[in-house]
């Protein structure tokens, strides 16, 4: 039975494929099958057609897929955050509910966008927008919970 495909031989090979090795290169660099190599790069979205010029495209389009998840995360937190405010001022208790609501979904969105970076190897910068957020959401105050 074949190994399974790891997360390090899918590194390998956007790396890889990133400097403009061929499919064959990478096969015998990470020591996988070129058929291996190729169902990984099918599913990174990667092609061994053009050689340094697709590699060049490819992780161009990577870099700006990064710098548009930083963004979408960091907009998701200032929306739930933006959010969290209006619970305050809700004119009842459905509209803060309603608001709340917002702020758990925008909350995930961040959270699913920072694991797909983690994943990528692209980080975000919203630690600390989403320390403030956690903040106002679990009514900490001074590193401790209310009430807890």
């Amino acid at each position: 039975m074949a190994e399974p495909i790891r997360e390090q031989d899918r590194e390998q090979v956007r790396r890889l494929h990133a400097e403009g090795r061929s499919r064959n290169e990478i096969a015998r660099t990470i020591q996988r099958s070129a058929a291996t190599v190729s169902k990984i790069a099918r599913a990174e979205g990667l092609t061994f057609s053009g050689g340094a010029r697709v590699a060049a495209a490819t992780e161009a389009r990577r870099a700006d897929a990064a710098v548009r998840r930083e963004q979408l995360a960091d907009q998701a937190l200032d929306g739930a955050l933006g959010q969290v405010a209006k619970t305050s001022g809700a004119e009842s208790a459905r509209d803060a509910r309603d608001h709340a609501t917002a702020a758990r979904a925008l909350t995930e969105v961040h959270a699913r966008v920072a694991e797909l970076a983690r994943h990528t190897g692209t980080g975000g910068s919203g630690a600390s927008m989403l320390d403030r957020l956690a903040d106002a959401l679990l009514g900490t105050n001074g590193g401790t919970r209310e009430g807890g």
